[in-house]
């Protein structure tokens, strides 16, 4: 049995599509298990102050890890790390990594160390709305959370190699771990530390995060550790591709800090409602929209490092239309079910009817944003395969820009809820802009016939299963008073079953390309993990 998960766990993934149904399978059981803390902590502290404090923690923690760690791994290392791979060797590319985790290792202690110290001066900027007891636990927490952020950090390198080397298991699965990490907190430090034993859950999570990607990325692609440099050659390159990268994440980064910040100013739980409304329609994303990013740009960098165009151009398309196929039916399921999802995940304990309501009407806003929050990463990756990372940075600073000012049109009319829509209008700038530039980039058209197509087939499909599914949603509604949560769970359940069938007929009918793909990848998927288990058994004699 060990040696099956041992195996698994350090297996290449051959193509893009079984890499984004593993990764979307680990995303799931981690959205799951986040769901899971969510729901816990909406039913201990409520969307009130203790909740606000700890969201609100988050966000310069999270600006500085998005900032060093996410722009240099995405941008900067994994295309020059796979081009030392191709051109230079392995023993050249464990060097490199060396190297990087060093020096991104010292960057952040001595930005988080600085961080720490002015805290105090910081944080009171990012949540103008706290003040008193509220703003000193969100310092608290904030300081806390900076232990957690060094540790992501590490542990980003050690995902970057598993990415570029295509072993996504080990990477795929770390996130649940570091959620598991967050609910231990929940139930055994809370209780002795209150709300900071949350934060302390989210250190352990770390560790966790780290460790499980360490014992499969060190052996195949790092040589020991070197000392941190800025004159190495590859380190050199990395930064440059990184220095954009860091730009356009620090425009989405303080794009949250403001919403936030208005969020501050609302009614009391307004900042826990929009955290908990775009974790929710963040799950969609992360399943799809991420899922096929990540795991398409070790092919879309060979490509571009192999100066293949036409490849390049093609696997695009095919995975965009992988993504438009699977998020449309989910933006359909999310808007038709907005309500239930909310209620069934949070509707516990402190968190009452009326926090629903507001957090569902929150979760619709952004839900109709997920087709172009979905292809967004996935056209980025094109970008720093291209070794562009400036072009993606310009995108995004005018669509935040766009997003803050219809932020501040909204926000008193619609509260929280203009928020999400002014989130979501941002968004749709960012992939059209985006779209468009790329359009011109690989000198062809991108709205080839077959897209179109696949566009309008999936669109038929979904407005079928939105239909049948509000059917089946309102006849549950006219027998049970859905007061109870396996009342409401039945609701839910009988719209998603009757939905998915009515998709899937239709699907079928229309003979949809990427869900015959779809079918038959699972399908291929299943039988190489009875292979796999077959050579084990076969090995111990079995």
């Amino acid at each position: 049995m060990f040696k099956l998960i041992g195996k698994i766990w350090k297996v290449e993934t051959p193509n893009v599509t079984s890499a984004a149904l593993l990764i979307g399978g680990a995303s799931l059981a981690s959205r799951l298990v986040g769901l899971i803390r969510d729901r816990m902590l909406a039913s201990s502290f409520g969307a009130g102050d203790a909740l606000d404090a700890y969201y609100a923690a988050f966000r310069l923690p999270d600006f500085f890890y998005q900032l060093i760690v996410l722009g240099a791994i995405t941008a900067g290392f994994i295309p020059i790390f796979t081009e030392y791979m191709e051109r230079k060797g392995a023993d050249e590319a464990k060097v490199l990594a060396g190297k990087v985790f060093s020096t991104i290792m010292i960057i952040l202690v001595v930005a988080c160390g600085l961080f720490a110290v002015f805290a105090d001066f910081l944080v009171p900027f990012t949540v103008p709305g706290f003040t008193g007891v509220k703003l000193l636990e969100t310092i608290q927490l904030s300081r806390i959370l900076l232990i957690s952020t060094v540790l992501l950090g590490m542990s980003a390198v050690m995902g970057g190699i598993l990415q570029s080397l295509r072993r996504f298991v080990a990477f795929a699965f770390a996130p649940v771990l570091y959620n598991l990490g967050i609910i231990a907190g929940i139930i055994f430090l809370v209780p002795i530390f209150g709300v900071a034993g949350i934060a302390w859950g989210v250190v352990i999570g770390a560790v966790l995060h780290l460790s499980v990607q360490a014992v499969v990325a060190i052996p195949i692609g790092m040589s020991r550790l070197k000392k941190p440099t800025f004159k190495d050659s590859g380190v050199l390159e990395i930064i440059k591709l990184t220095i954009p990268r860091v730009g356009a994440l620090a425009a989405m980064q303080i794009n949250l800090i403001i919403l936030i910040a208005l969020a501050s100013s609302q009614e009391t739980g307004s900042v826990a409602i929009f955290n908990l409304a775009n974790n929710l329609q963040y799950v969609p994303i992360s399943l799809i929209g991420i899922s096929f990013a990540v795991a398409s740009l070790p092919a879309f960098s060979k490509l571009a490092a192999d100066k293949d165009m036409e490849g390049l151009r093609h696997i695009f398309l095919a995975t965009t239309r992988k993504v438009f196929f699977l998020i449309i039916p989910a933006t359909a399921l999310t808007l038709l079910l907005r309500a239930q999802i909310v209620r069934l995940l949070y509707g516990a304990g402190e968190f009452d009817w009326s926090a629903t309501i507001r957090t569902a009407d929150a979760l619709a806003m952004f839900a109709l944003s997920l087709i172009a929050q979905s292809a967004a990463p996935v056209l980025t990756r094109v970008f720093y395969a291209l070794k562009d990372s400036k072009t993606p940075f310009t995108i995004a600073a005018v669509s935040m820009s766009a997003n803050i000012g219809i932020a501040f049109l909204l926000k008193d009319d619609f509260g929280v809820t203009g928020l999400a829509a002014a989130f979501s209008i941002g968004a749709f700038i960012q992939f059209g802009l985006l779209w468009f530039v790329l359009r011109k980039r690989l000198g062809g058209h991108l709205e080839g016939k077959e897209l179109t197509i696949s566009l309008i087939k999936t669109i038929l499909a979904s407005i079928a299963l939105f239909g049948f599914g509000w059917v089946a949603r309102q006849y549950i509604g006219t027998i049970y008073p859905l007061r109870t949560f396996l009342q409401v769970a039945l609701q839910a359940g009988a719209a998603i079953v009757v939905g998915i069938t009515a998709f899937s007929v239709l699907a079928t009918l229309l003979r949809v390309q990427e869900f015959h793909e779809f079918i038959a990848a699972m399908k291929s998927k299943l039988l190489r993990k009875a292979k796999i288990s077959e050579g084990v058994d076969s090995a111990q004699g079995i």
